[in-house]
């Protein structure tokens, strides 16, 4: 994996530790570390097949008392629940679709049609395909009922947002960063209601949306656009409480940027488009991954080494606990 390659090159003493399907191995695998000397990067998405289970991760590594990357275990739980993350949302005055939240393939969809339908507690366009954007209430509540049986869980219904997409990787604590925006362009989709980000479009190189949804970083934007943006993403990485580093998905329509996800564990693969707006920005791909390793380890008061690139100092021992 090249997240362990880069830190090693920084001179990090790294052990990983894949989890597969019982805590009890993870708790286990933790047992000869101390929690005064190792720091666990974590790179958790997902857990014994299930989304929602990444939280477990978390959980047991805080219960165990030990410092980590990224976000608290309740703002991972926050940000897999689409509908509670949009509530926060809402409160805190940021643009989001208007929603509703369907456990069965029943009932009225109060808002403005087209609409998208997809699973309220997944990620990487689990359950979004051709079929996700409906224009009448019997096909909503057909995309339902699919989520539902499909999927095991309850549909979010959001009213369908046109106007372009960007994704906006951001990092940092006490002060924040947006890394340049990315767009992704859906120019060679025809039909309007097709140009949304599919499971195809991240993880089928062989299908057309893989294909024709080229994304372009930094976006082109005038300077004022690019403000409310990246504003936006900001205020959004704020409200829902990530650390560290994380990225905020915008549908820009009328002026208005609106939040349509939250990725509190971004894919960090060196073609993925967080290390690509990292790169962007200048950083390598083993800067990036040490930057956020740092941002970490400042928060939690481990001053071992900084600024990036400038000092020798003793290294602490690294957890690195992945999905796999």
């Amino acid at each position: 994996m090249r997240l362990i390659e880069a830190l090693r090159s920084r001179g990090y003493h790294l052990l990983p530790l894949p989890v597969y399907e019982s805590l009890d191995d993870l708790r286990k695998m933790l047992r000869p570390f101390s929690q005064k000397t190792a720091f666990v990067f974590n790179y958790c998405d997902g857990f014994a097949g299930s989304n929602m289970a990444a939280t477990k991760i978390v959980r047991l590594v805080e219960s165990l008392g030990f410092k980590h990357t990224g976000s608290t275990a309740e703002t991972v739980a926050l940000c897999i629940d689409k509908s509670r993350a949009k509530r926060r949302l809402i409160a805190h005055g940021i643009a989001t679709p208007r929603y509703q939240t369907f456990g069965q393939a029943a009932g009225f969809y109060r808002y403005r049609f087209p609409a998208i339908v997809k699973p309220v507690a997944d990620d990487g366009s689990i359950g979004i395909d051709a079929e996700s954007v409906v224009t009448t209430h019997e096909e909503l509540l057909r995309r339902v009922e699919y989520v539902i049986r499909r999927y095991r869980q309850a549909a979010l219904v959001e009213e369908y947002i046109p106007g372009r997409e960007f994704s906006v990787s951001v990092w940092g604590n006490d002060t924040l960063w947006a890394l340049p925006i990315t767009e992704i362009n859906y120019s060679e989709t025809l039909d309007p209601l097709r140009r949304i980000l599919t499971y195809d479009s991240k993880w089928n190189p062989g299908s057309f949306d893989y294909q024709h949804t080229p994304t372009c970083c930094p976006a082109r934007l005038h300077p004022e656009e690019r403000k409310r943006i990246a504003e936006a993403a900001l205020q959004t990485y704020r409200a829902i409480g990530l650390r560290d580093y994380g990225r905020v998905d915008i549908r820009y329509y009328n002026g208005i940027p609106y939040v349509i996800d939250i990725n509190e564990v971004p894919d960090l693969s060196p073609d993925s488009g967080f290390p690509n707006a990292a790169r962007v920005a200048g950083y390598t791909y083993a800067d990036m991954v040490e930057q956020i390793l740092l941002f970490a380890l400042k928060r939690e008061n481990w001053q071992w080494k900084q600024p990036i690139l400038k000092s020798l100092s003793p290294q602490p021992q690294m957890a690195n606990v992945s999905s796999d």
